[in-house]
């Protein structure tokens, strides 16, 4: 069974549209993707240090190295370079050679996150059922949607 942690952001934080692509900032000076602030995010809640981390390769280390965790979020790319002509493939080598045990797949509507916790099996159906191969071949998750939180929740 999976995980689920549901609390306040508790980092300061500003949105700006019109940054476009980066539009999050914690100090108005670095700015960051969703990804990379649902991250810092995830980081926040659960207790570590609010840093994104320097695009460690998937193989090589997590995002959360504490807990050997791997955060990901709506449209997330799940491995920045083609692993393989087709998605079972690249899930295959992708799960064989992967650093992090734990991945966390983090919400966030106004000042409220949502970590969904799931083990190696765990993520791998989640990407069967929310993921495929973009049009460079890289796995890629879907956007959030009712129906991904609604399969997130019954497996809680």
């Amino acid at each position: 069974m999976m995980k689920k942690l549901t609390a306040r952001i508790n980092v300061e934080f500003r949105f700006d549209p019109n940054h476009k692509g980066a539009p999050f900032t914690l100090d108005g000076v670095h700015w960051m993707n969703n990804g990379e602030f649902m991250e810092v995010v995830a980081k926040s809640v659960l207790g570590y240090e609010c840093r994104k981390d320097a695009n460690t390769p998937y193989d090589k280390g997590s995002d959360i190295e504490e807990i050997n965790a791997s955060v990901k979020s709506s449209r997330a790319t799940v491995v920045n370079m083609k692993l393989a002509d087709t998605f079972e493939e690249s899930m295959d080598i992708f799960f064989e050679r992967v650093h992090s045990t734990q991945f966390i797949y983090a919400t966030a509507i106004e000042d409220e996150a949502t970590l969904y916790f799931m083990d190696a099996p765990q993520f791998r159906e989640f990407l069967q059922n929310w993921a495929g191969l973009n049009e460079r071949g890289f796995m890629r998750l879907k956007a959030t949607s009712g129906k991904m939180l609604k399969w997130l929740e019954e497996r809680c």
